[in-house]
């Protein structure tokens, strides 16, 4: 196994494991996973819609200067037609790649969930995602897809050991970030030429406690040996 990118409503989780760690560098957002829940549809030119674009063009706007890489913003005043949403830029990226990011997904989100009052949409670099109903300060665990990089490693049951201490320091490390961001690396030895690199991020509008529990709970489904 060489690496596994996990993903929630609330969180990052990306582990890479390389004898020699490098970064992929493009000047477009690197699309992973969009879900989209198709019983909650509103109708063109509608309120929800309008609001939706205001919500939309307001995040996009707030990435611009960004240092923090992360925000949440309503639209609207009466329910059920406002707007909710919020965008989560990796944490070592710069201001100018989450901005890309976002404007990007601003589009695409659009396109790839037409009409839906519920979406979200993953970047390599960032999620972007909104609702009819209040996000903010909410662990959601679903939906929470995985994608795998498959091959092959020595020692699974070293390996898997080495795993489950990385993934549990990053979790705690950054659940105890701040309102401004919650992010940790974790690295660890797995033989003398190879690296094990655990990232892991929450929105940092959860509490301690959600961001550990929502981290941890990725742990059962990932690849162990």
């Amino acid at each position: 196994m060489k690496s596994c990118f996990t993903v929630s409503n609330s969180l990052f989780f990306f582990l890479n494991f390389l004898s020699v760690y490098t970064r992929r560098s493009e000047s477009a957002p690197y699309y992973v996973f969009h879900d989209c829940q198709n019983t909650t549809l509103f109708t063109p030119n509608s309120t929800y819609g309008s609001n939706l674009d205001a919500l939309l063009s307001s995040l996009s706007s707030t990435a611009n200067n960004s240092t923090d890489g992360f925000a949440n913003a309503t639209a609207g005043q009466n329910p059920p037609d406002q707007a909710y949403g919020l965008f989560l830029c990796r944490g070592d990226v710069s201001t100018a790649t989450c901005s890309d990011c976002v404007a990007t997904g601003k589009q695409e989100i659009l396109q790839r969930c037409p009409n839906q009052r519920v979406s979200v949409i993953w970047y390599d670099e960032c999620m972007l995602r909104y609702s009819n109903q209040s996000i903010f300060s909410v662990m959601e665990q679903e939906p929470s897809p995985t994608l795998y990089n498959t091959g092959n490693i020595s020692n699974p049951a070293e390996f898997v050991q080495v795993l489950g201490n990385t993934i549990t320091d990053a979790a705690w490390n950054a659940s105890d970030g701040d309102s401004r961001k919650k992010v940790a690396v974790a690295t660890a030895n797995f033989t003398s030429l190879q690296k094990l690199y655990t990232f892991a991020q929450c929105t940092p509008d959860l509490s301690k406690w959600d961001c550990n529990t929502c981290l941890r709970w990725v742990i059962p489904n990932l690849p162990q040996g």
